[in-house]
């Protein structure tokens, strides 16, 4: 059975917390159907997880107190930051859900040619972050990925990483292109219908190595998990 675990902001860790979030009071309360003396899990996303117990249940809140540090965890030496197009909402959903429970430590969204003209709100943002908060909990990570802004093309390949990569059915072999060693890599997927010959262009004078997923043409989404569990495996096998 898994852990009951709960995300609380490390600035809001304390011995005593008291939980006034409806969302969450609903869940502790109605759908884990727990109680005064129960126990559960909390982690702050920075690399700690603490047991509580419940010491009280009120209508519209949940006081817990904390018993001890249950599990801590520096930052990995690897960093692996994914980029990736704007695409339709629930494969958006999908990459950032399946990405963080592979162990992705960033994402960021961006633009070029072929992407669609989507507007990204604060609101949106935010509910990205709800998603991956629900991935990083139920597969029991400790470190909460970022979300960055939604960038330009020229912007994100621009940056200044020490292994930039980018998913290319003209690619070569993994292993030509990149070492187990690497500590933080910069992996871009591209967008429905590829990338252009110009932003080609631009990825080889920004010292973007290819590297290719498959011999057919795979989905935005497909490609973009299956590019996080390709490298992570890579750099695993020692």
């Amino acid at each position: 059975m898994s852990k009951i675990r709960i995300y609380i902001e490390s600035k809001d860790i304390s011995e005593l917390i008291e939980i006034k979030n409806k969302n969450l009071i609903h869940k502790i309360r109605n759908v884990l159907r727990l109680g005064k003396e129960d126990s559960l899990y909390v982690f702050d996303g920075r690399g700690k997880e603490y047991l509580y117990g419940i010491e009280a249940i009120a209508k519209k809140s949940i006081l817990i107190k904390r018993e001890s540090l249950s599990e801590s965890s520096l930052v990995g030496n690897r960093r692996i930051i994914l980029g990736f197009p704007l695409v339709k909402e629930d494969k958006i959903d999908f990459i950032l859900q399946k990405a963080t429970e592979l162990g992705v430590d960033g994402f960021i969204p961006f633009v070029c040619e072929r992407t669609l003209k989507i507007k990204v709100t604060d609101k949106k943002i935010e509910r990205w972050k709800r998603i991956i908060t629900e991935a990083l909990r139920q597969s029991e990570r400790l470190w909460m990925p970022s979300v960055s802004r939604v960038l330009d093309f020229k912007d994100i390949i621009s940056s200044n990483y020490k292994v930039k990569l980018a998913a290319s059915i003209r690619g070569e072999n993994l292993n030509t292109v990149l070492s187990d060693q690497e500590e933080e890599i910069l992996i871009l997927v591209g967008p429905e219908g590829g990338f252009s010959n110009s932003e080609y262009n631009q990825f080889k004078e920004n010292n973007f190595k290819f590297f290719k997923l498959s011999s057919h043409i795979l989905r935005v989404e497909t490609a973009s998990i299956f590019s996080v569990g390709l490298i992570n495996y890579f750099c695993d096998k020692k």
